[in-house]
C-alpha cells in the first residue's frame, strides 16, 4: 500500500503503509492486529487524530492538533508538533523531540533531545542527551540526561545522572548525580543521597539523606538530613546539618547547626550564630555572633565577637575575645587576647592579655597581662611574669611556679 489520506472524521483500519500515512482533522486510526502500526515514510497529522494500537514511523509531524496514541511510539526520525500536543499511553522512541505545548508519555521515553515549550510528562524513565523545557517537567522513573534547562518546575521521582540541571523556578530529585552544577532560581531537594559538584541555589535546598560534593552556594537556605562531605558552603541565611559534616571551608551570613562534628580543613567564618552538637576542628574560626559546641579545636585562630560556649572546652594557636564577650567552658591556647568587659571561665595560655574589667575565674599562663579593674575569682599561676594595674583584684596572690597545670584538652 503507497500513501495513504485518511479524510476527516474517518475511522480506518491499517497494518502496513509503505509510504506517506497523512490523517486530517479528527482521524482515527485502528491496528488490524495486535502489531504495531508500520509506516514507512512520515505520518502528518492536520489536527486532532487518534491511534488505536502502537506507530512505527520514519518521522511523525502534527500541526494544530491533539493527537493520541494508546501504545507505543517509535520513529528512527524526528517528532515535530506544532501548535499542539502528543500523548502517548506508552513508551516513545525518536530521534529529537520538538513539540510547542505539551508532551505526556505513559512509559518510559528515549530520544536524543526533547524540547517542549510547555509541559514534559514522563511516566517511566526518560533517556536523552539534552532536555529543553518551557514550563514543568515531571519524571516518574529515573532520568538519564546529560542537559536539563526548565523554566519551571523539575520534578524526578526516580535517581537522576546528567551534568547540569537548571531551573528557573524549583526542582526535586530523588537522589543520584550531577555531576557539574545545579542551578535553581527558587528551592531545589533530593530525597535520597545525592553527588554533586556544585549547588547554586537563589532560594532554598535541602538533601533529605545527605550527600557528597564540592561547592555550595544558596541565598536562603540549605538543609542537609544526614551526613554531608563538601568542599566549601555560602549560604547567606541558614546551613542545617542533621549528622556529620565534613569539608573545606564554611561562610554563613545567620545561622549554623550541625547535629553532630564538623571537621574542616580552612575556615569557618560565620556572622551570627552557630550549634554544633559534637566537636568542631578546623584551622582557624571567626564568629561574630555566638557559638555553641562540645569541643572547639582549632590549628591556628579563633575569634569571637559574642559568646562562645563549650561543654570540653577551646583549644587553638590563637584565641581571640571582642569586648563584651562571654565565654563557658575552659580556654587554651598559645596566645590568648580578651576584650575589654569580656566574660571567662579557666584559662591556659602562654602568653594572655586581658583587657579592662574582664572577669574570669582560674588562669594559669606563662607570662599574663590584666588591665584595670578585671576580676580573678581562682587562682592564678604563672611561670616567667605577670603585669597588672593596681586596681586588679585577686581572690587569691598569683602563684609563681615553675610547672603549671596540665589543660584538659
Amino acid at each position: 500500500m503507497g500513501d495513504v489520506t485518511v479524510p476527516r472524521n474517518a475511522t480506518v483500519k491499517l497494518a502496513k503503509v509503505d509510504g506517506q500515512l497523512h490523517l486530517l482533522d479528527r482521524a482515527r486510526i485502528q491496528s488490524e492486529g495486535e502489531s504495531p502500526i508500520e509506516v514507512s515514510g512520515e505520518v502528518i497529522c492536520e489536527g486532532d487524530a487518534e491511534f488505536e494500537g502502537s506507530l512505527n514511523c520514519s518521522r511523525l509531524n502534527i500541526e494544530h492538533g491533539r493527537v493520541e496514541i494508546s501504545g507505543d511510539l517509535e520513529t528512527s526520525g524526528d517528532i515535530e508538533v506544532e501548535h499542539g500536543e502528543l500523548r502517548v499511553h506508552g513508551s516513545l522512541e525518536a530521534g529529537s523531540v520538538e513539540v510547542d505545548s505539551r508532551l505526556s508519555v505513559g512509559k518510559s521515553a528515549t530520544a536524543h533531545d526533547f524540547e517542549v515549550g510547555g509541559t514534559l510528562d514522563i511516566g517511566g524513565s526518560i533517556n536523552a542527551t539534552k532536555v529543553d523545557v518551557g514550563g514543568s517537567f515531571k519524571v516518574e522513573g529515573d532520568a538519564n540526561v546529560e542537559d536539563i534547562d526548565v523554566g519551571g518546575r523539575i520534578q524526578v521521582n526516580g535517581k537522576i545522572q546528567c551534568e547540569r540541571l537548571d531551573a528557573g523556578g524549583s526542582a526535586e530529585v530523588g537522589g543520584g548525580e550531577i555531576s557539574r552544577i545545579i542551578d535553581v532560581g527558587g528551592s531545589f531537594r533530593s530525597s535520597k543521597p545525592l553527588k554533586f559538584d556544585k549547588i547554586d541555589v537563589g532560594g532554598t535546598a535541602a538533601l533529605d539523606q545527605g550527600g557528597e560534593g564540592r561547592t555550595i552556594d544558596v541565598g536562603g537556605r540549605f538543609e542537609s538530613k544526614g551526613d554531608l562531605t563538601f568542599e566549601s558552603i555560602d549560604v547567606g541565611g541558614m546551613v542545617d546539618i542533621a549528622g556529620n559534616g565534613e569539608g573545606e571551608e564554611v561562610d554563613i551570613g545567620g545561622m549554623l547547626q550541625v547535629s553532630g562534628n564538623l571537621h574542616l580543613k580552612r575556615d569557618l567564618e560565620l556572622g551570627g550564630t552557630a550549634r554544633i552538637g559534637g566537636s568542631l576542628r578546623l584551622a582557624s574560626l571567626e564568629v561574630g555572633g555566638m557559638i555553641e559546641a562540645d569541643l572547639i579545636i582549632a590549628e591556628d585562630e579563633v575569634k569571637i565577637g559574642g559568646r562562645l560556649r563549650t561543654t570540653r572546652g577551646t583549644k587553638a594557636k590563637t584565641i581571640q575575645l571582642g569586648q563584651r564577650s562571654e565565654v563557658l567552658g575552659v580556654l587554651v591556647g598559645e596566645h590568648v587576647k580578651i576584650g575589654d568587659n569580656a566574660r571567662v571561665e579557666d584559662v591556659y595560655a602562654d602568653t594572655l592579655d586581658m583587657g579592662e574589667k574582664v572577669r574570669a575565674r582560674n588562669v594559669y599562663a606563662k607570662d599574663a597581662r590584666f588591665e584595670s579593674r578585671c576580676r580573678i575569682s581562682g587562682e592564678v599561676k604563672y611561670i616567667d611574669r605577670i603585669e597588672s594595674e593596681p586596681d586588679v583584684e585577686f581572690a587569691k596572690p598569683p602563684l609563681k611556679t615553675s610547672d603549671l597545670p596540665k589543660p584538659p584538652l
